[in-house]
């Protein structure tokens, strides 16, 4: 699917793709744009048309030039700030339970098997699941507060995606968590009176 993106979007792109992998990039736009239909492989086609590039896999292969002259001195986007130390565990061999921080946003490792994004889910949202059962699919979790490590489940909320874009593109997030259960209600409420203004006029 062809899209002209705007310049937060690509912005965004350039600062989050390199250095991790598609998935893990993926999950966080699906955080920061939950409205905007891409599935990964537009994100990763929309990327390649860009010149953005992970770094970490499809990049460079046995054969091309980059193999060819040889990998020594070659330090990928994000290598420089501490992805693979001398003796450090990768996250494939790190215990179940183990957490890493990724964008501010806490990953827990929850199975030792299937893809990255089946590994590693967003704690905040495990935290919300098991008190209330599976996020519906049009909606997301988010901090009352703003604060991303502040995990007590009365500071979590499962708001729609459409009032997650709504908060993100009006900027009207508030670390006060009275003030933001207000602009979800209100929010809830104009969407609510527009569904019926609309119904009322297609009679």
């Amino acid at each position: 699917m062809s899209r002209k993106l705007s310049p937060k979007i690509i912005n965004w792109l350039e600062v989050n793709v390199p250095g991790k992998p598609w998935i893990e990039s993926f999950e966080l736009f699906k955080q920061e744009f939950p409205d905007f239909p891409w599935t990964l492989d537009n994100m990763k086609m929309a990327c390649y048309r860009r010149n953005i590039h992970n770094g970490i896999s499809g990049k460079f292969k046995k054969g091309n030039k980059a193999w060819n002259k040889g990998m020594k001195g070659l330090r990928f986007p994000g290598s420089e700030k501490g992805w693979f130390k001398k003796g450090q565990k990768s996250l494939n061999e790190k215990p179940l339970g183990s957490e890493y921080k990724c964008d501010g946003y806490t990953m827990v490792k929850v199975k030792e098997t299937g893809t990255r994004y089946e590994r590693w889910r967003l704690k905040h949202v495990l935290i919300w699941e098991e008190h209330n059962g599976p996020v519906p699919k049009d909606s997301v979790v988010t901090f009352l507060d703003g604060n991303r490590d502040n995990f007590d489940i009365n500071n979590l909320a499962c708001v729609r995606k459409g009032v997650n874009s709504v908060l993100n593109t009006k900027k009207l997030r508030s670390q006060n968590k009275e003030i933001f259960e207000a602009r979800v209600a209100q929010i809830e409420l104009d969407q609510k009176i527009k569904r019926i203004t609309k119904n009322l006029g297609s009679d």
